[in-house]
């Protein structure tokens, strides 16, 4: 029972994964609607980095000013982190690119029958998605 790729991917979608590589390499943004346990989640597919510097620069305008300092410094760390283990990625190169885990969203929204709610910025499991379309690609 060794630690194989199948227990290592949280999905084996392969035009979800092409997205999230897209997004996440080459910073591309496209719209997407996303079911998640019966869930319904839409928001623009973004990549880790532009997820990381969208929080920062909205925690610069929060009212309370140490909140806003705290949060920016916070997640332009874990954005320092996450582009300092990418270039180490980049430098072992295995044969496959280690999957991703979490898919991110900007303009999110939840569409549910008892509410309907706006979170900017979104962040969920890959597994935990049950199905998903594009909304902008006709």
């Amino acid at each position: 029972m060794g630690n194989s790729k199948k227990e290592q991917t949280p999905t084996e979608d392969a035009v979800l994964l092409m997205f999230l590589s897209l997004a996440e390499n080459d910073g591309i943004e496209v719209a997407i609607t996303l079911n998640i346990q019966g869930a319904i989640v839409t928001g623009i597919l973004i990549g880790s980095r532009a997820y990381y510097d969208g929080i920062t620069e909205s925690s610069l305008h929060l009212k309370d000013d140490t909140m806003s300092k705290i949060i920016a410094k916070r997640f332009g760390d874990l954005r320092d982190e996450y582009l300092k283990q990418k270039q180490e990625q980049g430098d072992k190169k295995d044969d496959e690119e280690a999957a991703a885990t979490y898919i991110h969203l900007k303009n999110a929204k939840y569409n549910q029958p008892a509410m309907t709610a706006s979170a900017s910025w979104w962040r969920g499991k890959i597994s935990s998605i049950d199905s998903f379309s594009f909304d902008s690609l006709i």
